[in-house]
């Protein structure tokens, strides 16, 4: 593992375990997991009286939280909004839930070059390419995602490149994480940065969530390639704005640690449609997309990237989902030519 890899670990863990925690008992559900359901009555700890959190209680321990997050069967039905204004109070202490569709039944999903604004639980793999004119050469990426919820309000999405070839190339949860790109004339290949991106929950009703990142990405490959180190902050939202039509997106910055580049302004704004039911046979949420990046250098001075991703997004069936976006720059500042990018994905 990288060394930024365990103390940002220990770090989530530690925030997870000082959040405060409610008095009352949660009791399980028909299906044995541990939710309250909307409605219930609130059980209110007298002052003079300490909270308790342990499974003795009846409540949920903070190993049972990320038990459950990672590993429960967890009931939609007992969905309920997180407002910001229960940030510090609410949903640190809850098991993961799957959000619900917003009402005009747009899904919670994820799109190829988009900012999310949700929480998830999924791993996908990345197939991206970029083409190039001569003499420079064609790009390569291949990358496992692994998306983590912690608990309602928390989660770890952790990306593993570990192909990286001639170029860097997006296709990953987080929009621009590797930092600038390398034009090469002969074909070289190498273990990309692993990044690592601890999720925050700031906000969420049934047609609107908010989240903030930190991705922490971790030299891990080598220069020229890869071997960069670099936060990017970056807020996203989503919103079912009508229908089965969704507006997404945020903004960030990629800050280069180790000298690799200057500071990056990333902007992102994608709009789509579903158009087709959850468990239609191979084409279920059906959702055509157009995303726009743009990439505007703050310490430097340089040109600004924009690129649009038109792209789809259909669930196969079982909780199995594909998804492609086709990269074309609009500006001279490119990472390619022309690209493409496939998720092969998998909920759980």
């Amino acid at each position: 593992m990288p060394r930024m890899a365990t103390p940002l670990v220990a770090l989530i863990f530690l925030l997870v375990a000082a959040v405060p925690r409610p008095g009352a008992a949660q009791e399980p559900d028909s299906t044995g997991t541990y939710f309250t359901p909307p409605g219930s009555p609130d059980q209110t700890v007298q002052p003079t009286e300490p909270a308790v959190w342990s499974d003795d209680a009846g409540g949920y321990s903070c190993g049972d939280v990320l038990w459950e997050s990672i590993f429960g069967q967890p009931d939609p039905d007992c969905w309920r909004p997180l407002p910001c204004s229960t940030f510090f109070s609410e949903g640190w202490n809850e098991p993961w839930v799957p959000s619900p569709s917003g009402s005009g039944g747009a899904p919670r999903q994820g799109w190829i070059n988009a900012l999310d604004g949700n929480m998830y639980r999924l791993w996908f793999f990345t197939f991206a390419q970029g083409f190039n004119e001569p003499p420079k050469s064609n790009a390569y990426l291949g990358s496992y995602t692994l998306l983590t919820p912690f608990s309602r309000r928390l989660m770890l999405i952790t990306n593993i490149p570990f192909v990286l070839t001639n170029n860097t190339s997006d296709g990953l949860p987080t929009i621009s994480p590797q930092g600038q790109p390398v034009a090469t004339t002969h074909s070289q290949t190498t273990f990309g940065d692993v990044s690592f991106t601890p999720r925050v929950l700031l906000h969420e009703t049934k047609d609107f969530s908010l989240t903030a990142d930190l991705t922490v990405v971790t030299p891990t490959g080598n220069t020229p390639l890869a071997g960069n180190t670099s936060l990017v902050p970056n807020i996203g939202f989503w919103n079912n704005i009508a229908g089965g039509w969704v507006v997404r997106g945020g903004l960030g910055i990629n800050i280069p640690l180790n000298g690799s580049g200057a500071d990056t302004l990333i902007s992102q704004f994608a709009i789509g449609q579903t158009v087709t039911p959850h468990d239609f046979p191979l084409l279920g949420d059906f959702t055509y997309y157009l995303s726009t990046v743009a990439d505007t250098p703050v310490s430097n001075g340089g040109p600004t990237s924009v690129a649009l991703t038109p792209g789809i997004r259909t669930h196969l069936g079982h909780d199995w989902y594909f998804l492609a976006g086709l990269p074309i720059p609009v500006t001279q500042a490119r990472v390619a030519d022309l690209g493409m990018i496939f998720w092969f994905m998998k909920a759980w």
